[in-house]
């Protein structure tokens, strides 16, 4: 495949339907190809985003083996192509999450479909005895939650070992399910970046998930392993929005949790030496957490996804039509 869509093969915005926005854009999905969205920056031309870093972290599983590429493919929302509109990146393509991660959940008289993220589980407490909501967002055992920290472990220390720093981890932009099984789901991928490398867009850290040891926006593999430690205690403590209190040993282990989970958290807060991700991997699975059972598969939530493929990503150059001006 070519590495540049000429203009009359371009994408053609009437195909185009809104499905959300943040703070960085719009998204969008494609009315003849509901597997595959869109993300449109909103135009800034103080911080304009760099087609550089997006096409390098791209193209990055390309280099990978078979085994890393699935795991993240199965575990991402990676970009796979950048839209490019008069040389400059207007957004990228990416598969759209399946529906799998998502649930019912909402006000009795009013519930809507919702992405399962991680606050669903760090603020549990606050919903699961609510008398006037609905939903059917997985009610995990504390062993099931183990195994999504650890499903997040094991994606952190493969996304590490390939160079990649994650940076702005959050609990919007985690996702889980139980269906098939126990599994973690990261989006706004366009947040990470290869090591050494710029950022996509402006480096930015989510409140309540700043890293106190970060200087200007700087994340690092150690800031990655702080969110990952802050991860792992909200959701095995259902702790909400709070921080691991220093003496985090003198509280006791939820039960099913793993026994070295206390040692990992406290020494991700550490300023320096915290653990490597691959740390938090080998010490998990030191103990195996008890067998849980997951329900089978509906087949009205069936998602299938397939592996990024090992080829360089196209570049695609949008049309000149344009929705009504941005502002970031």
């Amino acid at each position: 495949m070519p590495g540049v869509i000429t203009y009359q093969s371009a994408i053609d915005i009437t195909r185009l339907n809104e499905i959300g926005q943040g703070a960085e854009g719009r998204v969008f999905e494609f009315v003849d190809d509901p597997g595959t969205v869109y993300k449109e920056y909103f135009l800034s031309s103080q911080s304009p985003p760099n087609l550089t870093a997006l096409k390098h972290l791209s193209d990055l599983p390309a280099k990978w083996d078979r085994a890393d590429r699935e795991w993240i493919s199965a575990r991402t929302a990676w970009p796979e192509a950048a839209v490019v509109d008069h040389g400059q990146l207007r957004g990228y393509l990416m598969e759209r999450v399946p529906n799998t991660f998502s649930f019912k959940h909402g006000l009795t008289k009013r519930p809507r479909q919702v992405l399962c993220d991680w606050n669903y589980l760090s603020m549990r407490n606050r919903y699961q005895n609510n008398t006037k909501l609905v939903s059917e967002i997985p009610r995990p055992s504390i062993p099931q939650v183990a195994e999504l920290v650890l499903d997040l472990s094991i994606t952190f220390e493969i996304l590490h070992r390939r160079d990649v720093v994650l940076g702005d981890i959050s609990g919007r932009n985690i996702l889980w399910t139980n269906n098939p099984k126990w599994r973690i789901m990261l989006i706004d991928c366009d947040g990470f970046r290869v090591r050494g490398s710029t950022a996509i867009n402006f480096a930015k850290q989510t409140p309540d998930w700043e890293d106190p040891e970060v200087v200007q926006s700087q994340t690092t593999h150690q800031s990655d392993i702080y969110k990952l430690g802050l991860a792992a205690y909200r959701a095995l403590w259902a702790a909400t929005t709070d921080r691991p209190p220093k003496r985090i040993g003198a509280i006791q282990v939820p039960d099913g949790a793993p026994g070295q989970i206390h040692s990992l958290i406290s020494r991700s807060m550490l300023p320096t030496d915290r653990p490597s991700a691959e740390d938090w991997v080998k010490e998990l699975i030191t103990t195996p957490l008890p067998a849980t059972t997951a329900p089978s598969p509906s087949p009205s939530k069936q998602a299938s996804r397939q592996p990024i493929k090992a080829r360089s990503r196209p570049v695609i150059a949008m049309r000149t039509q344009r929705h009504s001006p941005d502002k970031h």
